[in-house]
Formats: structure tokens, sequence, C-alpha cells
């Protein structure tokens, strides 16, 4: 047994006294690899040499581990799209990646942590971004959305193994797979590459769904250098790559036509108003009075290029006279004119799709990556090495319009910038040739950017929009405003607005953002060879940190269905809409979480028999409830109804301490010491042969990520605010206002639909946002991982591996579903009783009220996953053949 022995190409060579020298050559040993070779000495008066090559794909008859090794030739040789090595992962047997390009961790334009490539990856139907990604046994993760930091040239990737089902008790902080990166060192010989890949405009065909050809451009250019600083002491290697990407995106939609936009909706196949089919309604019209309910037009001129509208009274009726759909000048909402008139010019008719509006922008991507690597030998007993990586991006991402109109209220037009380092030491000392212990640090930082298109011009403000913009740390912000942030420009943008079937209108929510990661890593393992078991122990401590500058709806968010006119078009210039949110924070827009992961683990890799290995682990997973660094944020007990609450608030002076009840940073989550995972395989050569082993394992992991975004318990008060106004139709006025005429008068309209702005932190017992409750016992969550397997090589140096794999989750974690909800209706005693239904019943009503909002982040989530997993092997030089399927 010999462990710790890095990825490379060795020559065993075998000797005893009274035996011929054995040898075996080009014996490759992979990431993570368990090899066992098998030698027969000759007697000494025997004058023939014994020399063995070793094929390079080896049935695995120690080790039940199932996973799959992606060596650096298949990286550099096999073709990628982007030269994106996490493509090669879903050549693992039960992986799967998404492929809609407008996932978020697939580049969807929402996203700014797939902006510079996919980091999708679901193994055995663990969710996609549950992958524990490392880079030299370091930490390479993005908290908020579980993506990468760092996205290594294939130049500088030895290879890599994606650990599936059954692996070491080392590895497992993650629900799904753990993927260990190797990076190349240099070594005595210089050995360096340039490249540059290319893909042209007027080399593509037109997309499909493009009117014209759309520009496609794609330069990736670099380099890699690696040899020796001194021979056989010190090595260095160092990769560089730049990739620039333009891409037209085609986009077709629907915006209001140029009539729309001064009230003329004649041309409209969109209207719903089942009380008078293809009209709009006159949402101001009192039928008590006679008035006809839709808007009215002057006998004859209904039809002409510019119809007369009725004249209208005090409260927006008017008198009878031919129903058209031409608003009248007197109601249109001064705000609501000057947001339709953002949206660009369309054509005046809609195409049997119902749309109007093409365009192909382009979206940029522009990335420099960089490692430097050394490795340095002491002496034959002590090596170290340490790697620094760099990876910067800047990524434009076009909404549709030139300007604030947008496919989707959370894709409007946005610059993405992606800030990655990571720095990994490592030092290996051999007390002799049955201990040798390892130890790791490191460093991780990735932070994500988004400014949406009017972050910083505050043009809520310019259009008439009261306390929409509210941060006096923006240049240009207006007089008398709130100050939410004192060091970053936040709200100084124009509400995002929802429209129905049009295209929606402003800034999306959460942006201005930053998804911030730092952690902090080190680990230490000893191995031991005693008899027949190799012994390996150590631990690992990760201090992570997510900071996350947001504020929502920083700017307030529209939400218009076109309820009261039968057109959110209409509605919009009318200024009436269903509803108006606005989110702010109290000392500070950017939240510190702060969190721990501890885990120590033993893991005996025992040889019972020449035939019979068994791999026995256990790990203890200890992560410690999430803090703030400031102690901003708050829990909503659900059963008690009790806010739960960090740190010391003025907010807090009106609440009852049966409501309100300050806790440590912690609000009342328990330190969960209950994940233990033990990990049990098998591996048997049931006929002595290297060529076929029967493989078992059982194995428990738990789940420390979080990878909910921005969400959590920050979003409470009162360290978080919220503006909610859902008065109905009244019409649409600031809060706190009895009367509101239909235009003109003070408080009406949506330019008052944020005001009062709040400028304290609130009572807790006043919000009226959605709450965020955590259960108080939540633990991590846990899979259980079983699976049996026979693996045989066939002739042709080709091995197959066939089984079964399986897992069972429970506590996944699970947010944003209501708690405060009554039984359903199919309970017995509810309007549409089932026979035999019992789920959630005994609820006679909402706890909290019918209009209050309990989202969770709960433990509660459960997964089943059964498969039938096979695959066959071959990297064979002397057939010259490399495949895997």
């Amino acid at each position: 047994m010999v462990p710790l022995l890095g990825v490379g190409v060795y020559t065993v060579h075998v000797e005893a006294s009274g035996f011929k020298p054995a040898e075996s050559k080009d014996v490759r040993l992979q990431v993570d690899e368990h090899r066992e070779l098998d030698f027969k000495l000759a007697p000494a008066s025997v004058t023939t040499s014994v020399e063995v090559s070793a094929t390079e794909v080896a049935v695995q008859t120690t080790n039940a581990t199932l996973g799959q090794v992606i060596t650096s030739e298949q990286v550099a040789e096999l073709p990628l799209n982007g030269r994106d090595f996490v493509q090669l992962a879903t050549l693992t047997p039960g992986t799967t990646q998404e492929t809609n390009p407008s996932s978020f961790f697939n580049g969807g334009p929402s996203s700014e942590v797939s902006t510079r490539g996919t980091y999708s990856l679901s193994v055995g139907g663990s969710r996609a971004q549950s992958t524990d990604w490392l880079l030299d046994g370091n930490d390479n993760n993005e908290l908020t959305a579980g993506g990468i930091a760092i996205l290594p040239s294939i130049d500088a990737i030895q290879e890599f193994k994606v650990l599936t089902y059954n692996y070491s008790a080392e590895w497992g902080t993650r629900a799904g797979p753990t993927v260990l990166v190797t990076t190349k060192s240099g070594a005595n010989q210089f050995h360096g590459s340039l490249f540059e890949f290319f893909r042209n405009t007027k080399l593509d065909a037109r997309s499909y769904f493009a009117s014209t050809k759309e520009q496609f451009n794609l330069n990736q250019f670099g380099g890699a250098l690696g040899g020796a600083i001194k021979k056989d002491k010190t090595f260095f290697f160092l990769d560089y790559q730049a990739k620039r990407q333009r891409h037209g995106v085609p986009f077709e939609g629907t915006i209001p036509t140029p009539a729309m936009k001064t009230g003329d909706f004649r041309v409209d196949p969109f209207i719903f108003n089942f009380a008078n089919p293809g009209f709009l309604a006159n949402p101001y019209a009192d039928t008590s009075l006679g008035e006809p309910t839709t808007f009215q037009c002057v006998p004859g001129t209904e039809n002409l290029p510019s119809p007369t509208s009725e004249p209208t009274n005090a409260h927006g009726g008017q008198t009878p006279g031919t129903s058209c759909n031409v608003i009248p000048a007197a109601l249109i909402d001064q705000v609501g004119q000057n947001m339709i008139n953002l949206y660009p010019t369309g054509d005046s008719t809609f195409s049997a799709l119902g749309t109007n509006y093409s365009n192909v922008p382009v979206r940029k991507l522009n990335e420099g990556e960089f490692d430097v690597r050394l490795d340095h030998n002491f002496s034959s007993k002590d090596s170290v090495f340490a790697r620094f990586s760099y990876d910067q991006a800047t990524s434009f991402v076009p909404g549709g319009s030139p300007g604030f109109a947008e496919g989707s209220a959370f894709a409007s037009t946005q610059n993405i910038t992606n800030h990655g380092r990571n720095v990994a030491v490592s030092e290996t000392h051999i007390f002799s040739d049955r201990s040798i212990n390892q130890f790791n640090a490191g460093f991780n930082r990735i932070f994500n950017h988004i400014l949406s298109f009017g972050d910083g011009t505050c043009e809520s403000a310019d259009l008439g929009i009261v306390d929409a913009n509210i941060n006096s740390k923006c240049p240009n912000a207006p007089a008398g405003v709130v100050t939410q942030s004192t060091k970053d420009c936040v709200s100084c943008g124009l509400s995002s607005t929802l429209m129905g079937t049009y295209w929606a209108l402003g800034d999306r929510g959460f942006a201005p953002f930053q998804g911030g990661t730092n952690v902090f890593s080190i680990s230490d393992s000893f191995d031991m060879i005693r008899g027949k078991h190799n012994i390996r122990v150590g631990g690992s401590i990760r201090a992570q940190q997510m900071n996350v500058e947001t504020n929502a709806f920083q700017d307030g968010f529209f939400i218009n269905f076109g309820q009261f006119t039968g057109d959110a078009a209409a509605d919009l210039l009318i200024g009436q809409v269903t509803g108006a949110i606005h989110d702010q924070t109290f000392n500070g827009a950017t939240t510190g979480r702060r969190w721990k992961l501890f885990r120590s683990f033993v893991q005996d890799d025992w040889r019972v028999t020449p035939n019979l290995t068994l791999n026995l682990g256990v790990a203890w997973a200890f992560v410690t409830p999430i803090t703030e660094a400031h102690n901003r944020q708050a829990n909503f007990d659900f059963k008690t109804g009790q806010y739960l609450v960090a740190g010391s608030n003025s907010g807090l002076s009106a609440c009852p301490a049966s409501t309100c009840v300050h806790t440590n940073g912690r609000v009342g989550i328990q330190l969960d010491k209950t994940a233990i995972e033990p990990r049990i395989g098998l591996a048997w050569k049931p006929m002595g042969s290297q060529k076929t082993a029967i493989r078992a394992g059982y194995a428990i992991f738990h789940d420390s990520s979080w990878n909910q975004g921005a969400q959590g318990l920050w979003e409470n008060p009162p360290y978080f605010a919220e503006i909610d106004n859902f008065a109905g139709f009244s019409p649409l006025q600031s809060l706190g206002t009895q009367t509101c005429s239909f235009t003109g008068t003070a408080g009406c309209g949506l330019a008052q639909a944020f005001a009062p702005a709040i400028t304290s932190p609130p009572n807790p017992q006043d919000f009226t946002g959605t709450i965020q409750s955590q259960n108080l016992d939540f633990k991590q969550g846990m899979v259980q991982q079983f699976n049996l397997n026979v693996e045989h090589q066939l002739p042709g140096s080709v091995v197959l591996t066939a089984g079964y794999a399986g897992s069972r989750s429970t506590h996944i974690l699970v947010d944003g579903l209501n708690l405060n909800v009554a039984s359903p209706s199919a309970c017995p005693g509810g309007s549409n009783p089932q026979p035999g239904y019992t789920l959630g019943c005994g609820i006679t009503a909402a706890p909290y009220g019918p209009f209050t909002t309990v989202a969770n982040n709960n433990d509660v989530g459960r997964a089943r996953y059964d498969s039938f997993q096979i695959k066959a092997e071959t990297n064979s030089s002397m057939h010259g053949i490399d495949a895997l399927l």
C-alpha cells in the first residue's frame, strides 16, 4: 500500500530476495483512485525478465466508489463548446445537465452566476446547483446560488473526477456530487502551448427564430507553459486564457403601438372584458347614474383617424355615446404617460402570434483567467505546492430593447461582472513508508455584481414617481429622500413594472446586486498503513461568508395585469395597477451572512483477504446556524407567532415582549449535532481475478449549502421594510389617503403608489410584506445512497460496469411556500370535500390572518431516486482507442 501518490504515470518495480525482479510500466494513477497491481515473481534461477504493461483503465477491485475520471487527454482533445470542462462531467453515469438556455444555472439572462459558463450538474436526482466544487482540494464554490468561483482553462487541468456514490468519508458536504479538479504542475522538461479558437458570423446560418442572421463572434486564445526552475527541486506552471464573445440574441414580443401610447386602443387584440367583449372598460363609470361602462366616442367619429371622446365628469365617468377603445385625454395619468413612452416604436399591427416588435441585440462577454502554480521538493520526504487562480469577466446582457423595455421583468438590460480569486497551499510530509501527512489551506473568493440599465439614473424620480428612489448617496437622487445605504448607491433606477401580455418595463428587482463569497479553509489528513489497513484520519474547517448587497424591489415594483380596463397598457396609461411593492433595508444595504463547517472523518480501507476489501468510514458534519455580521436578521417562529430578533433595534420599542423577543445571532435556530455520516463499501473479486469485481456500498451524506440566492431571514423586520399598496380600485393612491378622484388630485395615481416612504425601522407588528420563517430545529439535508454493481474487463481492454444505484433524501431545504393557509377545500367540511383526504386538514383559518404570507425556509423536502447504470470504458494505447459510453 502506497498512499497519497499524485496523479501521473508510474513504473512499479518489485524485488524480493531469491526472486527475479518484476516491473509494471505505464501504470496511470488517476485522481482519488485506488489501484491494485498483482505481480508474479519467478525464482532467481530463471533468467527471463518479467515485465508487465498496464492498461490505462482498470477494474476497481479495492474500492466501491462510483464516479468518473476525466483525463487531461480527454479534457484537451474532446470537442468542447466554449472550452468548458463542466460539459465533460455529464459523461459520468447518472449525471445530467440542464440544456435550457434560459435556465439560471445555464446562462439565463437573469443569472449573474452562469454568465461565464454552465455549472448545472445533477447526480442521482440532486438539485442542479448542489455540487461541491474543489480545486486542488480547496473550496471553489459560489455560495449564493451554488455556482463555481474559478472556471479553469482546460489547458490547466491535469484531470478531474466526479464522485457520485459511496465515496470516502473525507468528502461529502453537499447533497450532490463532489468534483475534484487537479491542476497541472511543471516537470524537468519544458512544455508549452499556444492556441486560438474562433467562431465567426460569416460561417453561420440564421437561427430559426431570427429574422436576419444574428451576430456570433467567439475568440478564445491563450497559452500555457511549465517547466523546472531547478531540476528535480522546483517547478512552475502557468496558463492564461481570454474569451471574447459577441452573440446576437433574437427577441420577439409585444409592446404598445404608437396609437396606444396616445390612448387609442382600437387595434388591440388583447382586451379581456367579459361584460363587453372587445371593448375597454371604464373603471370610473358609475352605473347607478346610468354611465356606460366602456369608453365613449362622439357618434360618427369612432372610425376617424382622430376620434373625439365624450366629455368626462368629476369622477371620470362619460356621457353616453358610441363605445370605442379610446381613452379620453382627461383620464390619462401623467406618470403612466411618461412610462408608456419609454417603450420603443413597434409595428402598428400585430402578427398572428400577437407580436409587433423584434430585435437582435448583441450579448457580450469578456473574460480573462490565469493560473500560477509552484511546486517544490524540500527533500525526499517534504514537498509543497502553492497555486493562485484569477478569473475576471464582464458581461453585457440585453433585455430585448435599447431602453427600459424587456422580455421579462427580471431580465432587464444589465451589466454583470464576476471577480474570482482562489489560493491553495499544500504540504506533504512522509514520516515513513507507512505514515504520511498532508496539510492544505486555501482562500476562495467570488464576487458577482449586477447593474441594471437605469441604475444610478433615478429615472423613477425624473418621471414623477414619489419615494421610489430613496437613497441620498446616489448622484442623481432627488432632494429629501431616505438613505438606504451609507456607502453604496441603491434605489436609483426605474420601478420594475409587470405588464401582463406586454413586455415589462423598468429595472429588474435585486439590482444593483452583489453576491459575495469568501471561504477560508484548512484541512489535514494523516495516512497510516497498519497491516492490512490503510487508514486515513483528518478534518477540515470552512469559514464561509456570504456578503449580499440587495434590497429586493429597491426602486419599487408595479404589478399590472390589466384588471381595470381589460388591457395592461391601458391600465398603465390611466395610472391604475393591481398593486405596488417597495422594499428597503435599514443599517446598510449589504448583509453579511456567516457560518462554519467543521468536518472530521476516519476512513479505513481494509484488505480482509486478497480477494475482499472493505471500505469503512465515518464523518461528523458539524455546521453552525447562519448569523449576520451585525445581527441584522430576525426569525418568525410560526408555532408561537413570535419574532426572534438578533441585536437591538429601536423598531422594537412599540412591539410587546410577547411578540418580539431579543435573541443571539442565531435567532433561535438550534445547532444540529446529529449529522453523522457512515460509509460502508465492499469490493470482492469472486474468482480472484483482476478482471472481475462485485462492488456494493451504503453511505449517508449531508447538505451544508444554502444556495437560495438573496433570500433569507434578513428580509424580516425590523431590519427590512416593505410597502404593499394593494387597496384595490380606490383608485390607486398613497397609503393612508381616504378619498381620491380619478386624476389631478394630490396623493393619487402612480405618482403616489410608494408614498409615504418608511423612514425608520418598522415595528414587526406593522409589517405588511412577506414574513420569513425558519423552523428552529432545522437540520441539514440528508441523503442516503446505496449501490450494487459488477465490473468486468472485456476483450480489447474494455471495462464494463453495470448495476443499481439509488438514494433517499430527507430534510431537504424548501423555501417560498406560504405556511399561513387554512385547510384545503378537499378536507372534510371544506367547499370540495374528497373522501379519505386528510393532508393539511384541521386548520379552520389562516392562523395569522388571510392576507399575511409567511414564507417557509424549512427542512421538509423529500426525494427518491432509483436507477440502473451501465458504463463501458477503454483507453488502450495498444489499439489507439479512447472511448467512454
